[in-house]
């Protein structure tokens, strides 16, 4: 088993569909499924019922789903670590913008980011902002560009902590 065998069964569970998962993991739709076969030949288990119409996960499976959810969101962590260990901005950023301020504040920004870090790639998402701060929290986003708006009490917590 590998991570991108996590990230096969994590897309798998957010799309409920093997093509449309197959496609967000860039991969063949037969490399998605034959994949998630080998894994569940490998644990020994099944994580999905079979069905010709939709896509069904076991108790096990739904378990294993948020387990593997959780190794990616730490293998995020350690690359992240690993790249700050040179000083300088590397590797992927993914920065999340409402529609309303992205058009306006981005292109005075990106510039200047990639000017400073060049080694930086940077990746946009745009949504509106209760769809984006979901995503920050999973971890899918680095960063949001947004409105005034509430920070969610985990956030808070966390700034209070840094801030003391």
């Amino acid at each position: 088993m590998n991570i991108r065998d996590f990230e096969y069964l994590v897309a798998l569970a957010e799309h409920k569909h093997f093509r449309k998962a197959a496609e967000a993991c860039f991969v063949s739709q037969p490399t998605l499924s034959g994949q998630i076969r080998k894994l569940e030949d490998e644990i020994g288990t099944s994580l999905l019922e079979r069905s010709s119409r939709r896509v069904l996960f076991t108790e096990a499976g739904l378990q294993l789903v948020e387990q593997a959810k959780h190794v990616l969101k730490e293998v995020k962590t350690f690359c992240e670590m690993a790249a700050g260990q040179s000083g300088e901005m590397t590797g992927p950023m993914h920065i999340g913008f409402i529609p309303t301020v992205g058009p306006y504040l981005l292109p005075k920004i990106i510039p200047k980011l990639k000017d400073s870090f060049p080694e930086l790639e940077l990746y946009l998402h745009e949504a509106q902002t209760h769809q984006l701060v979901r995503q920050l929290e999973e971890g899918k986003l680095d960063c949001l560009v947004l409105a005034s708006v509430p920070k969610p009490r985990r956030l808070k917590k966390l700034r209070s902590t840094m801030s003391q």
